[in-house]
C-alpha cells in the first residue's frame, strides 16, 4: 500500500474515533470533507463524488493522458505510450497544516495524488468535456522531463496559487522523465498532438463549456501550438471566440516557426502571453541541440512582440541552476498567469 493512501487511512481512523482532525479552522482541509481512499472501488467513488476544482479538503482535476496505465494505484500512469488516450478524474490532497502532519514521517510537504478514476465511454475527449459542467476551464500541458505525478502535483500548486475558480484539466504526454531523453520526449510530445487537438476540439464543441484557458510549459508549448494551428485550419477566425488566456511559459519552440505559426493564429495573438527568461539553462541546451536556432522562451522580447503577443521577461525572478519552471514556484510569475486569465475577456 502506498504511503499517501496509508496516511489517509490512518488519519481517517483517528478522526472517526474522535481523536484528531486533519486540520483546525485555520487550515485548508478537514477530515469530514476529504474522501477516504481504501480500495480501487473506493478510489473511483471518491474521485467521482469530490467536486471539480478547488474545494476545502483538496482539489479535483480532469485528466487527459496519452501515457500507459500502470495499475490502480500510484504511479497510475507511466512513461510509455498508450494505444489510446485515457480521460479521468483525479483527487488531490493539499499539504497538511496540522500538528499531526508536522510529526508524521510519511506526510508530504506538497500536493499528493489521492485517487484516479478513469471516465467511461468510447470517446475520451467527449467524456472529459461533459465532465466540465459548463464552467471555465484551465488546461495545462507540461513540458520535458516530467512524470505524471510531478506534472500533476506542480500543476495543483499553480492552480491553488492563483485560486482558479473553474475546472483544472491536465494534459499529460509520455515524457521519459530523464534529462538525457530530450529527443525521445520531443517525439512523444509531437506524437500526442492529435490527442490534445481532440481534447480542445471536444471542449470547444460542447456548448456548456465556458471559456477555455491554456497554459503550456516548455516542450508543451510546441505541442499546444501545433494543436491550435491545426484547429485554426478548420475553424478559421472563429477559433478566437472559444479561448480565453493562452500562456506559453518558457516555450521550447523554434523562434522562426513560432512567428509563422502566429500568422496563422492571428485571432489568438492578443490573447497570448509568452513568459521568457534569458537565463533558462534548459532552453540553452535545447538551442544547441537545434543547431543554434533560438527558442521562444529565451528569445528576443522585442522580436516576439512584433507578432502581436504579450511578452513578460521573468529573467530577474530566476533562482537556482536551471531556471526553467519559475512560473510554478515564484508568486510574481504566477501573478502573470492570473492576470492573463482575469483580462482574457478584454482581448
Amino acid at each position: 500500500m502506498r504511503a499517501a493512501t496509508l496516511f489517509a487511512l490512518m488519519v481517517s481512523a483517528l478522526t472517526l474515533a474522535g481523536c484528531v482532525g486533519i486540520d483546525d479552522d485555520s487550515g485548508d482541509a478537514t477530515a469530514s470533507l476529504k474522501p477516504v481512499l481504501t480500495t480501487t472501488a473506493s478510489n473511483d467513488q471518491s474521485a467521482n463524488k469530490a467536486p471539480l476544482g478547488i474545494w476545502r479538503g483538496g482539489m479535483t482535476m480532469l485528466v487527459m493522458t496519452t501515457r500507459n496505465r500502470t495499475g490502480n494505484e500510484d504511479p497510475w500512469f507511466g512513461t510509455g505510450r498508450a494505444s489510446d488516450p485515457t480521460a479521468a478524474r483525479m483527487v488531490m490532497y493539499p499539504p497538511s497544516k496540522s500538528m499531526l502532519a508536522s510529526v508524521n514521517p510519511i506526510s508530504s510537504p506538497g500536493w499528493t495524488i489521492a485517487g484516479v478514476s478513469p471516465l467511461s465511454g468510447d470517446q475520451p475527449a467527449t467524456a472529459l468535456a461533459t465532465q466540465a459542467e459548463g464552467r471555465d476551464v484551465l488546461l495545462y500541458v507540461h513540458g520535458y522531463n516530467e512524470t505524471f505525478d510531478s506534472a500533476a502535483t506542480s500543476y495543483a500548486q499553480l492552480v491553488a496559487g492563483i485560486k482558479f475558480p473553474g475546472v483544472p484539466v491536465l494534459f499529460s504526454w509520455p515524457s521519459r522523465a530523464a534529462l538525457l531523453d530530450y529527443v525521445t520526449d520531443k517525439d512523444s510530445a509531437m506524437w500526442s498532438r492529435d490527442a490534445l487537438e481532440d481534447t480542445l476540439t471536444a471542449l470547444v464543441n460542447d456548448p456548456k463549456v465556458g471559456r477555455i484557458n491554456l497554459i503550456a510549459h516548455s516542450m508543451g508549448g510546441m505541442v499546444t501550438m501545433e494543436a491550435l494551428r491545426s484547429m485554426s485550419d478548420r475553424m478559421g477566425n472563429n477559433i478566437g471566440d472559444h479561448f480565453g488566456a493562452i500562456v506559453l511559459a518558457n516555450p521550447d519552440v523554434d523562434t522562426d516557426l513560432f512567428k509563422r505559426q502566429m500568422k496563422r493564429l492571428s485571432p489568438l495573438t492578443s490573447k497570448t502571453t509568452v513568459i521568457v527568461s534569458s537565463n533558462d539553462r534548459a532552453l540553452e541546451i535545447s538551442t544547441k541541440l537545434a543547431g543554434g536556432i533560438p527558442r521562444v522562451g529565451s528569445g528576443d522580447s522585442d522580436a516576439l512582440r512584433q507578432t502581436g503577443v504579450k511578452v513578460v521577461d521573468a529573467s530577474d525572478f530566476g533562482s537556482g541552476i536551471i531556471n526553467h519552471d519559475i512560473f510554478m514556484s515564484r508568486e510574481e510569475v504566477r501573478a502573470v498567469v492570473a492576470r492573463a486569465i482575469e483580462n482574457a475577456d478584454d482581448n
